[in-house]
């Protein structure tokens, strides 16, 4: 049998209270927590901003009513399409872009061609200078458009109407007005005054002439020279501007010497060129063949001087190109 000493015992005491502090429990943390706090859960969604259910507005720059005098006018910027519509029968529509440093300008106008019912009828005004040019359609595209070179003007105005009266929501509109290049190159331009046969520029083949016929009134004249030494030369005069975004529809008549000093009503023509409100071709070509050494004079003017209405404006340009088979 085994006897327990004293000192075996207390020795048998001490151990064990060693070995129960070195066993882990396993109990969980307790959470840190102040008196009267809670944890809160996580905010699992990110605020957004209300969505925006407001529609797109039509265009980039859509006209503000009321725009119907020019002095209320729209102001636009240049290469940003505009739009509107003809929401009551009547209505018209201002509008006005600056010039900027640009050296020719266009606008252009899409109605018809895009599906709309409008038939839009353009009217632009210089600001400063006061000059006007109405356009209409055409047979090149049903709704007006134009390309002018610039006339030192700080703004221009845009009148839109419905030409043939309609109205509605099916009447809308679209407006471009942006640069643009020189549509033609030229080699001279006319010389000023020459208003009468005997003020003449004189031009030669070979030479493309850019002119502007600024009223109705406004006769351009120039001298052409046969070359001496040839029998039969065969000429032509070539006037593009209407297709090329002018609003002028000219006509060509060429003279002898004759003219000079006198009246056209008094001197007969020795051939001419020129299209009226129907034709297909607005911009004429007049085709002669000299006999001999002579002088001619080629007169270019608006054919709406015999009566139908004014043509004519710092808009109306032209280029008129001169060539012979000598060439």
């Amino acid at each position: 049998m085994l006897r327990l000493t004293p000192w075996l015992l207390a020795a048998s005491f001490v151990g064990c209270k060693a070995c129960v502090g070195c066993i882990d429990p396993g109990l969980p943390d307790q959470p840190d927590t102040r008196p009267g706090e809670t944890e809160q859960p996580a905010d699992t969604q990110e605020s957004q901003p209300p969505e925006d259910t407001a529609p797109p507005p039509p265009c980039a720059q859509p006209e503000v009513e009321p725009n119907d005098s020019m002095t209320d006018a729209t102001a636009i910027l240049l290469e940003q399409i505009a739009c509107g519509g003809f929401a009551e029968g009547g209505d018209g529509e201002w509008l006005v872009f600056p010039a900027e440093d640009a050296s020719w300008l266009r606008v252009d106008i899409d109605a018809a061609d895009v599906g709309s019912a409008a038939n839009v009828a353009m009217t632009i005004v210089a600001d400063e200078s006061n000059e006007v040019a109405l356009i209409y359609g055409s047979r090149f595209s049903q709704d007006p458009w134009i390309v002018f070179p610039a006339l030192g003007d700080a703004e221009y105005s845009v009148y839109l109407r419905e030409s043939d009266g309609g109205s509605g929501e099916d009447y809308e509109w679209e407006l471009l007005a942006s640069e643009d290049k020189e549509p033609l190159a030229s080699t001279v331009s006319e010389q000023e005054p020459n208003d009468l046969a005997a003020k003449a520029m004189t031009v030669q083949a070979g030479d493309v002439v850019f002119g502007t016929i600024s009223s109705a009134d406004d006769y351009d004249w120039m001298h052409i020279a046969t070359p001496a030494g040839e029998d039969k030369v065969s000429w032509s005069f070539t006037v593009e501007a209407y297709g090329s975004g002018s609003p002028l529809q000219a006509r060509l008549t060429l003279f002898n010497d004759d003219i000079v000093g006198n009246d056209i009503a008094d001197v007969d023509w020795i051939a001419t060129a020129f299209t009226d409100e129907d034709a297909y071709d607005r911009d004429p070509r007049l085709e002669y063949q000299s006999e001999g050494e002579g002088d001619w004079y080629l007169l270019i003017k608006s054919p709406n001087v015999d009566g139908s209405g004014a043509s004519g404006s710092a808009f109306h340009w032209y280029t008129v190109t001169v060539d012979n088979d000598l060439e």
